[in-house]
């Protein structure tokens, strides 16, 4: 949504004095969403420092788009996805959506008990590393802090943070080309070893279990 306000300003004048020669009119109300939802928290950010090569680099839009819950949350979940199934179908237009739909739920722990954060990368045979870093309208705005990164491979990596011995924010960044074999692998290993579900909000699916190699999905 920043992004798309960003690209409003710069039409009405906030881009170069080449650009601000072809002067338009239009309605505001005729602006679309480019994605129709978005969560209403973002975590703590801190100064990010260097950003190199391997870290994790998204926008802010993107936070928690695909994300884990404790399978607890279950029922409570489906509810909101129902909710937004039924905002989402009545602002969607031909290139985008009229309204956002901001998804307001209460961070409760996705994983708890000391050092969650190696407890995940034993579990998923991997390492952690830096915190994501997040950025808005193509500036850096901060790294998240206490936050970490999970990389999988394939152009996938969980990413969240922590709080004392506790995981609110658990969620997968899924790039471009991405291979969803890996995050379905995972899925597959925390929900048996943490018992979580995995949510994709835009997709507008949850993944509830596995057993015998077979998931079950569910969809409002």
């Amino acid at each position: 949504m920043r992004k798309l306000l960003a690209a409003v300003s710069a039409f009405f004048g906030l881009a170069s004095a080449a650009q601000a020669t072809d002067v338009r009119m239009m309605n505001p109300n005729d602006i679309l969403m480019t994605i129709p939802t978005i969560s209403e928290d973002l975590a703590v950010l801190e100064d990010a420092g260097p950003v190199g090569d391997a870290d994790l680099v998204f926008h802010e839009d993107d936070w928690t788009q695909v994300e884990f819950y404790d399978r607890a949350r279950l029922e409570e979940i489906k509810a909101k996805l129902s909710e937004f199934k039924i905002f989402e179908q009545a602002n969607r237009q031909t290139h985008g959506w009229k309204n956002l739909y901001v998804r307001k739920i209460a961070r409760t722990p996705v994983i708890a008990g000391p050092d969650p954060v190696a407890r995940l990368a034993s579990a998923l045979g991997t390492k952690h590393r830096a915190a994501p870093v997040i950025t808005s309208a193509g500036h850096v705005t901060g790294r998240v802090r206490d936050g970490f990164t999970l990389p999988l491979g394939g152009n996938v990596t969980l990413y969240g943070y922590t709080q004392d011995d506790r995981i609110p924010v658990l969620a997968a960044s899924v790039g471009a080309g991405a291979d969803s074999l890996k995050l379905t692998e995972a899925f597959m290993k925390l929900s048996g070893a943490e018992r979580l579900i995995l949510v994709d909000w835009r997709a507008q699916m949850i993944l509830v279990g596995a057993k015998d190699g077979k998931i079950d999905v569910w969809h409002p």
